[in-house]
């Protein structure tokens, strides 16, 4: 199971790519990473740390507003109210 350590490391290589990069690897690393914990709460909070620790990151990559992006948009999923 991927540890938050694994996931930034996945978003390095994402952020170091000459090619085009396909932010559906970003969405598939962070649901490995929420995956892990339990419960809409404890994937909030693992998402917190995530965004925590991408914000720390320092790189001029085209691809960090992308990524930033994918975490809102997983945060907003994870919030919706359920039908």
């Amino acid at each position: 199971m991927p540890d938050l350590a694994h996931t930034l490391q996945r978003f390095e290589a994402l952020m170091l790519a000459e090619q085009p990069v396909d932010i559906g690897q970003a969405d598939d690393a962070i649901w490995a990473y929420l995956a892990q914990s339990p419960g809409l709460t404890a994937q909030l909070k693992a998402l917190d740390r995530l965004s925590a620790a991408l914000a720390r990151m320092e790189s001029h990559s085209p691809v960090l507003p992308r990524l930033r992006e994918a975490l809102e948009r997983h945060r907003a999923r994870i919030s919706e109210p359920s039908a």
